[in-house]
């Protein structure tokens, strides 16, 4: 409970239950303030003007405006606590508005806003959260972000923004700024744009900013979630207000809530698959919060079915965020408190419990304020999809297993505090925030896919942690940020792409070895201080620099692969600025690595360098494309292989091919195939198959195969249908070279020897065009049709060595009834060179 003073009166903010006495409405219609402010939810017009102390936080809610006066000072007193209200987005103080906010500062009489400490970051600043501000005249000091707006509209004339960790950040599609007149400065960070955000800048100027001007950057948006199969929905079975339920009470069919149903300690509520249970919107206090839900100090047990999940949502006709407050299980740690196969929307917090033991599984948590709260808890969450809400999870004091989860599209994605961790197999994606977000405690997190979030893993003062096996990509900011942490071990993980730094890193001790971080935008690992050592790992293509030392500190960083240039040249420290510490550089590898792919996905788009290893069969998901650079070895062990449902985009050169091959590298059938299954656009040039059952098997996709060489295994090339386009390749020493089913191609310029047989029709061969080859010296038939293919193979125009056609060719001749090879003209000499230098 906090207090509020508005001249004089005083009222009362009670953020567990949402209640604000009667007094409160008396300042319905306007209220006017000067003075110390402690903490709100505006509920009604608001006026600032004069000076004003806030020392909470501060939410103008939808339909509300609160309007500053010019001359109005503004102090923000610093405060990162653990506090847990999802309609809060920062743990620093802030400014939240969904509603509007009017500025009226003029050149005179600016309105100011400051840190009490004059602090870089020492308050969270702005947030237009799908609101609008409309800002005349404002300096705004000492914040996180002076102004962020999320998914929300601001004009800014006149204005600065200073003295801040970042001075203006505009996210999401939907977000437009103006700026006019004004001037970003003095920040660490200057203007950034993430998401397609609309901005507009005129006449302002973003300049003498520490670390960056501005930047901008984008991934793709989630695809629309399929929702739960819709059934009709059955009439209301029951109807409940304010009710206590002693023993074992059964829900089943549709269920209608108008207040708080408690479950007393010794009590169950048992609910059944398929049935609906809706809550009536009560909100005595005008927050927009409703009130009604569940509390359960007994046990709840609620398992749905694949088929027939159970559902908890809103009862109102325009279903939002915070309809109802929560299913809240309090003291309940006897037995755990099973939700499976569940799906919660349109609540305040859809899950929210204490001293607790409860178990989530396969259940949909989205469109709510936050998906779920706890603490003190002993936690299982396994199989969920969390994903559209203002905050996904967040926890603290717990022992918490997150396993195969779907965290994705939240303002923020999971925010840890003082919880010993297990997470993996997760996929936590595209929030607008923190991907997660783990303070103090005990952590493990293997085999996790972090991508497309603003930061991806952020930890800060930790004392214990393992990160292994991690895929972090393409988050737009920050891969992985560690701030004040120790004891850590961060290896074998998958670090590309990330818009700015793959790796942060303050006032850290670690172990940090091999990792393959690569394709960062600036930095493969940006350090202030650090203690540890940086081994084994491979750095390659990080744009700006490998590792970037700012801090005075020397940072060992022997023994590691800097992706084939001088170490010198990718690393900034003391030698290119004398403030700066050394970063040793002793024992540096010649050649890459092997990386070990973690993840039996490629779930993202992403690119492989150097030498990566594939353990275990790996498939390439709808959706990514997987680019295979120049020079790189991929080594399958025994049986794996690859499909690719996505895109490969393998594009070697002359000089640098990419070589798909086994560990072992012992012959024919050592791995598996890399399969291409409506691999629409895939593309293979300058590459090298060998050592594989089949090299490369192709359905259904338009394919090119330029350049490359396929040998040693038992099946060179394999497709159906297509299109397929197979130029300039030498295939020799395969059992089948190539292998056509019901196909449609051109095979064209490539050297097809020392097979057993060079290419075999298995059925329907009308569609192919086989010209200006050089089919000879296969130990059986340089071209076979298989029993089933009763149409001519147009062949025309090869090279067939010198040979008998009718000895070298299996087709009607031999065996009525199948089709013809149709071989006329033959060429008299090899088609341009015989491609036998493809190494």
């Amino acid at each position: 409970m906090v207090a509020l003073r508005y001249d004089g009166c005083e009222m009362r903010h009670y953020t567990n239950y949402r209640f604000i006495p009667p007094l409160f409405f008396l300042f319905l219609a306007q209220l006017i303030f000067n003075g110390e402010l402690y903490a709100a939810v505006l509920i009604a017009d608001t006026t600032w003007q004069g000076d004003i102390t806030i020392s909470e936080d501060v939410v103008v809610r939808e339909g509300v405006t609160l309007t500053i006066k010019a001359g109005t000072t503004v102090h923000v007193v610093s405060s990162e606590s653990t506090k847990t209200d999802p309609e809060y987005i920062s743990q620093l103080t802030e400014i939240t508005v969904r509603g509007s906010l009017k500025i009226e500062g003029t050149e005179k009489q600016p309105v100011e806003f400051a840190g009490l400490e004059s602090k870089t970051g020492s308050w969270a600043g702005i947030f237009i959260d799908k609101g609008r501000a409309v800002i005349h005249s404002c300096r705004i000091r000492n914040a996180d972000t002076a102004l962020y707006l999320i998914d929300g509209a601001a004009e800014v004339y006149d204005s600065a923004f200073m003295d801040g960790r970042y001075g203006v950040v505009a996210q999401g599609e939907t977000s437009t700024l103006e700026l006019h007149r004004s001037k970003i400065t003095r920040n660490d960070y200057g203007l950034f744009g993430f998401q397609n955000a609309r901005v507009s800048v005129k006449d302002s100027n973003v300049t003498a900013n520490r670390k960056k001007e501005s930047y901008s950057a984008s991934v793709n948006e989630v695809a629309a979630e399929l929702r739960d199969s819709v059934k009709p929905v059955p009439p209301v079975s029951r109807n409940y207000k304010d009710e206590v339920f002693r023993g074992d009470t059964v829900w089943q069919g549709r269920i209608e809530i108008d207040g708080v149903v408690r479950v007393p300690e010794g009590s169950r509520l048992i609910i059944l698959p398929g049935t609906i249970v809706e809550f009536r919107k009560k909100d005595t206090a005008g927050t927009g919060i409703g009130q009604n839900g569940l509390m359960i100090q007994g046990r709840i047990i609620a398992k749905g079915t694949p088929e027939d999940p159970i559902i908890f949502r809103s009862a109102e006709l325009d279903k939002k965020a915070g309809d109802w407050d929560s299913i809240n299980i309090m003291n309940s740690a006897s037995a755990q408190n099973l939700i499976e196969n569940c799906r919660i929307e349109n609540a305040y917090r859809a899950l929210h419990f204490h001293f607790s033991h409860v178990g989530l599984y396969n259940s949909t948590l989205t469109g709510n304020y936050r998906g779920i709260q706890f603490q003190e808890s002993l936690v299982v969450f396994k199989g969920n999809r969390i994903y559209g809400n203002k905050s996904g999870l967040q926890g603290r004091d717990s022992d918490v297993t997150l396993e195969n989860n779907r965290i994705y599209a939240n303002n923020i994605g999971a925010n840890l505090f003082r919880t010993n961790l297990t997470a993996s197999g997760n996929s936590i994606t595209l929030n607008s925030k923190e991907g997660v977000r783990i303070r103090e405690g005990v952590s493990s997190l293997e085999n996790n896919l972090i991508d497309g979030n603003r930061f991806g893993l952020m930890v800060a003062d930790m004392f214990y942690g393992e990160y292994s096996g991690n895929v972090v990509t393409n988050n737009l900011e920050v891969g992985m940020s560690l701030k004040n942490a120790d004891n850590l071990e961060v290896t074998d993980n998958f670090i590309s792409g990330n818009g700015l730094n793959g790796l942060s890193i303050q006032e850290s001790r670690a172990k940090i070895s091999g990792n393959q971080i690569s394709d960062n935008g600036e930095r493969g690992i940006g350090v202030q201080s650090f203690g540890g050592e940086i081994t084994g790992n491979n750095f390659v293509k990080n744009k700006l620099y490998a590792i970037d030392l700012e801090g005075e500190q020397n940072v060992d960083a022997s023994g590691n692969w800097w992706g084939g240039e001088e170490p010198a040249k990718v690393v900034f420290d003391w030698h290119s600025d004398p403030s700066r510490g050394k970063v040793v550089l002793d024992n540096s590898a010649k050649t890459p690595f092997r990386f070990n792919w973690p993840l039996e996905t490629v779930p993202v788009s992403a690119v492989w360098r150097g030498v990566t290893a594939i353990p275990r069969s790996v498939t390439v998901l709808h959706g990514a494309e997987l680019k295979v650079a120049p020079g790189t070895e991929v080594e399958f062990t025994g049986g794996a292989g690859m499909l690719v449902k996505g895109r490969l985009i393998a594009d070697g050169t002359a000089d640098e091919k990419i070589r798909f091959t086994s560990v072992q590298k012992k012959g024919a059938g050592d791995w598996g195939e890399v399969q291409l299954e409506y691999a629409v656009g895939s593309r293979i040039s300058n590459c090298i198959f060998e050592y594989a059952t089949w090299g490369l098997h192709s359905h259904f996709t338009n394919l090119l195969v330029d350049s490359s060489l396929f040998s040693n295994n038992y099946g060179g090339m394999r497709f159906r249908s297509g299109p397929a386009e197979i130029r300039n390749s030498l295939f020799e020493n395969n059992e089948i070279g190539i292998r056509a089913y019901i196909g449609n191609a051109v095979i064209s310029g490539n050297t097809i020897r020392k097979n057993e047989t060079g290419i075999f029709v298995r059925e329907k061969g009308g569609g192919l065009l086989i010209r200006g080859n050089n089919i000879y010296d296969n130990n059986n038939y340089a071209v076979r049709v298989g029993d089933f293919n009763n149409e001519d193979v147009n062949a025309r125009g090869n090279w067939w060595g010198g040979a008998d056609t009718s000895e070298v060719i299996f087709d009607a001749n031999d065996e009525p009834g199948i089709g013809n090879v149709l071989v006329e003209p033959l060429l008299s000499e090899p088609a341009g060179a015989v491609s036998g230098d493809i190494k």
